[in-house]
């Protein structure tokens, strides 16, 4: 778990103000995002920036930010698509202040154009987001509680030693099929299953794989070197910082034997020397009948121990070509993952009083349960929600992570992406004894751990409802609110 000396603890001194600043953090990701009108607050759920990539939406908006299960998210609004239009105007060359003020011209919808790999014209038509201005959703609190199930709720960082080079005459929005270079016979086997990579990720991003009549042509070369000067016996071998990086297969972090790229190494602790690397060549358009090079990507990195290269770029290449068409930094990568998975119920809570419910989603499994606005809920799944104030939630969160802390796994140790260090998963030996610390309601109070209530350390029977107690006008009511399970994962790579 993250936990320096209590300090992070200690400073939170009220529930109340965690909730508004990360209300805040999520619901006006940059100015040009959100509105109030008549008593609502109403965002996109997303952010961009005028492109000067004259590769990639020159002059125009780019998307680089979408904020996880937001109406654009929904509707299909992808990171890096460029907007042409915004309800019907043109964007190129418009100054930021003229785009705010497009966006801003219906209150509750927006219909914009994007051009991606997929389609060089679309029409994307979404209904913003539109909130009582104190309700924070259970996406904001997943966050907020994130301490009762690290796994589910991730906001991390990595880097990767990728170089990118790229032609700038390339339209990388013309190209949409590719092929691969004639392998060498003594490497058929690997190279085709890197080519499988490739042709999975680029199949994702729209394009088509077409041996026949390719835009490009992609070339690939590596090597994999054992180091001679290596000393398995080395006092400083298991010294450096752990790394992690994202598992777009199983959307998890996975901890790789590789040494940090920004950490100095002694050369005698570096086992082996990795380096990969792919070309992308125009046969088209730029020099017609010619191989003009229109991108590069290249990885050289430091191993810890032996890491098969099928196995390295299994993970790390879907990462690394998060960087097309759209490189940011062109000497290295960063990335930032957002994932979260959480019970979702449609319940916005008020971010003031988080007993009381200020709104419902509509067609949400807590509307279609019954639960109203002015509602005011007594417990979730037994725990009692009939805190007076949220010094007591905040205070029996604290205590739980403090008291359960042998609880957690030391071996998957990391830091997140605000600083804080030991962030631990829950040992899977011991998640009987997780389930039974959330369920003393007395002493813990740990009623929003429903959001995370389909994994065993939460609740060791993994039930398919929920049951909500609330008091209306006086009267107490029950509710049993059958939850979607939302998942969501975003990857930004600059």
């Amino acid at each position: 778990m993250c936990f320096e000396n209590y300090n992070h603890w200690n400073a939170m001194k009220r529930l109340t103000t965690i909730l508004s600043i990360i209300s805040v953090l999520i619901m006006g990701v940059t100015a040009q995002e959100s509105e109030s009108k008549n008593e609502s607050t109403c965002t996109l759920g997303f952010a961009f920036e005028i492109s000067n990539d004259k590769s990639w939406g020159y002059m125009e908006p780019v998307v680089v930010h979408i904020t996880p299960g937001s109406p654009a998210d929904r509707a299909g609004l992808k990171l890096n698509d460029i907007l042409l239009s915004v309800n019907g105007h043109g964007t190129y060359r418009q100054s930021l202040q003229t785009l705010r003020s497009w966006f801003a011209e219906n209150d509750v919808e927006v219909t914009l154009a994007v051009r991606n790999f997929n389609h060089a014209f679309r029409e994307i038509h979404f209904r913003k987001d539109c909130r009582h201005p104190n309700a924070i959703s259970e996406a904001q609190l997943a966050p907020v509680f994130a301490f009762y199930s690290l796994e589910d709720v991730q906001d991390r960082r990595f880097l990767i030693p990728v170089k990118t080079r790229k032609n700038e005459e390339a339209l990388f929005y013309s190209y949409r099929t590719f092929a691969f270079a004639p392998v060498d016979e003594a490497t058929r086997e690997l190279d085709e299953r890197i080519n499988a990579i490739f042709i999975r990720e680029l199949t994702a991003k729209g394009m088509t794989y077409d041996p026949v009549d390719p835009d490009f042509i992609i070339q690939t070369f590596y090597s994999y070197q054992n180091n001679s000067l290596f000393k398995p016996e080395s006092p400083t071998i298991g010294s450096y910082q752990p790394v992690w990086r994202f598992d777009t297969r199983s959307h998890r972090t996975i901890r790789l034997p590789v040494y940090d790229p920004s950490e100095a190494v002694r050369i005698e602790d570096i086992a082996f020397n990795l380096e990969f690397g792919y070309r992308f060549y125009d046969r088209k358009f730029i020099a017609p009948g010619e191989m003009s090079l229109i991108w590069e990507g290249e990885v050289k990195e430091r191993l810890t121990e032996n890491y098969l290269l099928i196995d390295y770029l299994e993970l790390n290449l879907p990462l690394m070509l998060l960087k097309f068409p759209y490189p940011g930094n062109p000497e290295f990568a960063t990335y930032e993952v957002k994932y979260q998975k959480y019970h979702y119920t449609g319940i916005g809570y008020d971010m003031n009083d988080l007993k009381s419910v200020v709104s419902v989603d509509p067609g949400s499994p807590a509307e279609l349960a019954g639960i109203l606005p002015g509602d005011v809920v007594t417990h979730i799944q037994g725990q009692p929600f009939s805190h007076r104030s949220s010094q007591s939630l905040t205070e029996g969160y604290r205590r739980f992570i403090s008291e359960t802390i042998h609880l957690r796994d030391k071996n998957t140790r990391y830091t997140d992406s605000n600083g804080f260090r030991d962030c631990m998963f829950w040992d899977v030996a011991k998640y009987h004894a997780v389930s039974e610390a959330l369920a003393d309601s007395r002493r813990y109070r740990a009623a929003f751990s429903y959001l995370f209530g389909f994994n065993q350390y939460v609740d060791w029977q993994t039930p398919l409802t929920i049951n909500i107690g609330i008091e209306r006008n006086g009267q107490p009511m029950s509710f049993a609110v059958t939850p979607e399970v939302l998942t969501s994962s975003h990857i930004l790579a600059e």
